[in-house]
């Protein structure tokens, strides 16, 4: 590797290993979060030269994303298989962002986040929790940005119909907000 590739290979390291270890343990339990985390920062280090700088922090992301995805999807195989050969694996704790968040009314928002399509789910995240442009979004999905915007809209829409049966007191918000009130 060249010195500048690698010199913007640690700035790139700096300035977003933290929020990419974030992004991961929101999702994964904290000893796999570093490990995808530092495999982000390994394909990083192979593809350096692939990476545009204003794209940079959404291929992060995207990279997270599909590892993450990946994993998850090895866990449920592994879960099956489990269950096959007679439930003989451990059951597995609380996914990370049930333990992080306490408040009744988060965990309401957390149980109907999880009862959407998992790509509906993830748009959210990455708006709320991750705070990216759809832009960005789109990166990290791999689709337009009016496709990011559009799935990101979707989601709203979906998670506003699932909260308003659980939680009077949004629906009423959302519904004066709609409606020009405060």
């Amino acid at each position: 590797m060249d010195p500048a590739a690698e010199e913007r290979f640690t700035r790139m390291y700096d300035e977003h290993y933290d929020q990419i270890l974030g992004y991961c343990a929101r999702r994964v339990d904290r000893t796999e979060a570093e490990d995808v985390a530092n495999e982000v920062f390994a394909v990083l280090w192979r593809r350096i030269d692939e990476i545009e700088g204003a794209t940079e922090r959404a291929w992060l992301y995207g990279v997270a994303y599909r590892m993450i995805g990946g994993r998850l999807r090895s866990a449920k195989r592994r879960g099956m298989l489990t269950q096959r050969l007679g439930g003989l694996g451990v059951s597995s704790p609380d996914p990370p962002d049930h333990i992080v968040v306490r408040r009744d009314q988060d965990r309401t928002v957390l149980e109907a986040l999880g009862e959407l399509r998992p790509t509906d789910a993830e748009v959210l995240r990455l708006s709320a929790w991750e705070e990216l442009t759809a832009p960005e979004m789109a990166v990290v999905l791999g689709c337009s940005v009016s496709a990011a915007e559009q799935r990101l809209s979707r989601a709203k829409r979906r998670l506003a119909k699932l909260l308003s049966s659980r939680l009077p007191s949004i629906a009423s918000t959302a519904s004066a907000e709609k409606a020009g009130r405060p």
